[in-house]
């Protein structure tokens, strides 16, 4: 069983997180291997869309050290619809804000880099 699919809030809190510093930290090594590939990228898409705020935020965070290097295909798929969503500020209290702030300029650069997609959305 992935650590998206474990029930406990905790445990896919930790690991969104985990995702964020082990790609802050090592994504130059990690870019195209298979192990990203067919692994982590599948783990981490579907902490992305989870139901809790704070989930999709770490995970937005883990993605935005390696967004230049995904498809275009998959950014469109499964990021840009949660970055979306995320940036509906309706219902959304003070560090939902903070934290989505810090991470608006760093996602809209690396989708610059991408084939201005920043420009679609």
């Amino acid at each position: 069983m992935g650590v998206c699919s474990d029930t406990n809030y905790k445990i896919r809190t930790d690991g969104a997180i985990f995702f964020k510093e082990y790609f802050r930290d090592n994504h130059a090594a990690l870019i195209g291997t298979s192990r990203m590939e067919n692994t982590y990228i599948p783990e981490l898409c579907e902490l992305i869309n989870d139901e809790e705020t704070f989930i999709k935020i770490e995970s937005l965070e883990a993605f935005s050290y390696i967004l230049e290097t995904l498809s275009c295909e998959l950014i469109e798929k499964e990021i840009i619809p949660s970055f979306l969503k995320l940036l509906n500020t309706e219902n959304q209290h003070d560090e939902v804000m903070d934290r989505m702030s810090a991470i608006i300029g760093p996602v809209t650069s690396k989708l610059f880099q991408k084939d201005d997609m920043h420009l679609k959305y």
